[in-house]
């Protein structure tokens, strides 16, 4: 393959293909060492002449929307963009690196000599099931998707095609780059058609690939929470091991479910299972209360190991020497009250450590009419409470969502800072879980409630703290914080 595009970028082999064109890696013979590139061909659905003019126009505006998207780390960069007997052209940074989906697929069994039915069946079952990656890993996809997810949708930019093929691990730092961003590829989709409304023309298609495409986005409208279901769909592929359209699905209400086919702790599968929630409004609004909901699963006791507070009498157990300098320092005393006419002041000296000696003695060897529940304790000393501290910084006039599981001996806090005249707004539901408010100075509000709302009249550090009922508990937590309201009338609702 010798074939030059614009008089600069040497082809060198076909990446991939399909109905919107070929991907080619290919040489820029204009740059120092003619470094490795990315060329894009993309033919349009139609040769008609209205349609190759709308189809430019949405080449140049998505392809210095991907110039701007480009300054991020994990995207790649645009390099250049070209048209060429009506066929257009993008040039990308080469990643180098592994497509997730090819991690995640699992090597079919050794060839052997004879093949029989049986053998087909379970290499069909094979390809069906994929490998199933440990929670920490899909994690740490997760964030790395979301970090890019954040930036591009500040952009105003909805990517339409998150799967697994477009993740590329790059080698050099194991970060996860995004790809393929489908709106580019619009013009070039075979169902694609175009409208005329009120005099101007509006291209239509939808775009993206079944199983990680939600509802909304196969009628068309896609939104930012479309990208939050697909994320959601690549961890729990991840999770796993099947496709999405691999899942069932609830006949009722529409909602995939996965959980039984996974390893995955009730945290992390309450996360996910709200990223792909069939109906969008019920999902997380923004790329940030995903992150903000996972991070407040990464400190809850699931992930975090439970530290037992030693028992208070270990370390009496542990003094032996220090017992036996003192049974020795009590004979001393004996003497020293034997001389007592020689130096009362060496009797002073003595009778801290006297006080001191009788303690111990008393605690390890006590006397058994004065003392014998020492000896033989009824009732254990009880083990301190884990209080695992989290902080929250609430904007005016936004909900957050928080999920989370606690444990027997724990506690959870959650503490945000709010101004004078500021209404909260709070419901928790859940199972075997209780729920307490304090003000600033750790001053009860208001204890075992499941909503609050009213204004709260000082500034400063509130505290939210939920406490276990039973051995253990699950619990989603709604936040808002809103400006004083005008009116004067206020609602107080503590249920």
């Amino acid at each position: 393959m010798s074939k030059i595009l614009d008089n600069r970028y040497k082809l060198i082999k076909v990446l991939g293909k399909g109905g919107f064109g070929r991907t080619y890696m290919a040489r820029d013979q204009r740059r120092p060492g003619s470094p490795l590139c990315v060329v894009k061909q993309l033919k349009p659905a139609s040769n008609d002449p209205e349609f190759i003019r709308e189809a430019r126009r949405l080449f140049a505006t998505e392809a210095e929307t991907l110039e701007r998207l480009g300054n991020h780390d994990q995207i790649p960069q645009l390099l250049a963009y070209f048209e060429e007997e009506n066929e257009f052209f993008l040039v990308q940074e080469f990643i180098e690196g592994t497509p997730l989906n090819k991690e995640l697929e699992l090597p079919l069994p050794a060839d052997t000599e004879e093949v029989t039915s049986a053998d087909i069946t379970n290499a069909s079952q094979i390809k069906t099931r994929g490998k199933q990656l440990p929670e920490g890993e899909v994690i740490k996809i997760l964030q790395d998707i979301l970090t890019v997810l954040e930036f591009v949708h500040a952009e105003n930019v909805i990517h339409r095609d998150i799967k697994p093929d477009n993740l590329i691990r790059r080698h050099k730092d194991n970060k996860f780059v995004l790809i393929d961003f489908g709106a580019v590829r619009a013009m070039t989709e075979q169902n694609a058609k175009l409208e005329t409304v009120e005099g101007e023309s509006r291209f239509t298609v939808t775009i993206g690939t079944p199983g990680y495409m939600p509802s909304e986005q196969c009628a068309g409208r896609p939104n930012y929470t479309s990208d939050i279901y697909a994320a959601g769909m690549v961890a729990i592929r991840a999770l796993t091991g099947f496709e999405p359209q691999d899942l069932p699905t609830d006949p009722d209400t529409g909602e995939l479910v996965w959980r039984d086919q996974a390893k995955v702790s009730n945290g992390l599968a309450m996360v996910l299972t709200r990223m792909v929630r069939y109906r969008f409004s019920d999902r997380y609004q923004s790329v940030k209360e995903v992150q903000q909901a996972l991070n407040a699963y990464l400190v809850s006791p699931e992930t975090k190991p439970v530290i037992t507070p030693r028992s208070k009498t270990k370390p009496q157990k542990k003094i032996t020497t220090a017992q036996l300098q003192s049974s020795a320092g009590a004979s001393l005393l004996i003497i020293g009250l034997l001389c007592v006419v020689a130096s009362i002041g060496l009797a002073i000296l003595f009778k801290p450590q006297q006080d001191k000696e009788v303690i111990v003695i008393n605690n390890d060897k006590p006397e058994p009419s004065a003392v014998p529940v020492k000896k033989n304790p009824a009732i254990p000393p009880a083990t301190p409470a884990q209080i695992i501290a989290n902080s929250l910084n609430l904007a005016d006039d936004r909900e957050t969502q928080l999920q989370g599981t606690i444990t027997k001996d724990q506690v959870i806090r959650y503490t945000f800072t709010a101004r004078p005249e500021q209404r909260l707004k709070l419901t928790m539901t859940g199972e075997g879980v209780s729920l307490d408010l304090l003000a600033p100075g750790e001053t009860t509000i208001a204890s075992s409630i499941s909503t609050y709302d009213n204004i709260l009249t000082k500034g400063g550090d509130y505290v939210i703290q939920i406490k276990p009922s039973t051995n253990q508990g699950n619990y989603n937590l709604t936040l808002l914080l809103s400006a004083p309201p005008t009116d004067v009338n206020r609602v107080i609702q503590v249920r």
